[in-house]
């Protein structure tokens, strides 16, 4: 059995000893096939082109059928479902930053009916030391007013 340089080579082929006198591959790669190739693929590209061109004349340009396409005016009107995307977040979230400041740091109601409103957080900071808590479960339940 013979066995050959380590390059897959059948038996029988091998380095050309130019090429192996030279230390590397001196003949390069056949350009034929690789013209071929190309050509091919760019004459498939242009075949498609003018069929598809074929396939569009014979079909028309103009469809008949508009009962599936939406009307402009239909499209702007209609919004989508919520939780929709913030238009502007910077200012969105500013408003939602001076909201809660100013629910945290005020006098209101909760519920007027039930007598339950809300203080600024100081001044519950403030109860809260005075007052102490209670041990959980020995208190009034939370938000019953009391």
């Amino acid at each position: 059995m013979s066995h050959g340089h380590g390059h897959g080579h059948a038996a029988g082929e091998g380095a050309a000893p130019e090429s192996i006198a030279a230390g590397y591959e001196l003949a390069d790669t056949r350009a034929r096939p690789l013209v071929i190739g190309t050509i091919s693929v760019f004459v498939l590209l242009v075949v498609t082109a003018i069929l598809m061109g074929v396939l569009l004349l014979l079909a028309g340009n103009a469809p008949t059928d508009l009962s599936n396409t939406l009307n402009p005016t239909e499209v702007a009107r209609q919004l989508p479902p919520e939780p929709r995307l913030e238009q502007n977040p910077n200012v969105d979230g500013d408003r939602l930053l001076r909201e809660a400041t100013e629910q945290l740091e005020s006098y209101g109601w909760v519920n007027e009916r039930e007598n339950l409103a809300h203080i600024p957080i100081e001044r519950a900071m403030e109860l809260l030391v005075e007052r102490g808590i209670a041990p959980f479960g020995t208190g009034p339940a939370q938000g019953s007013g009391q």
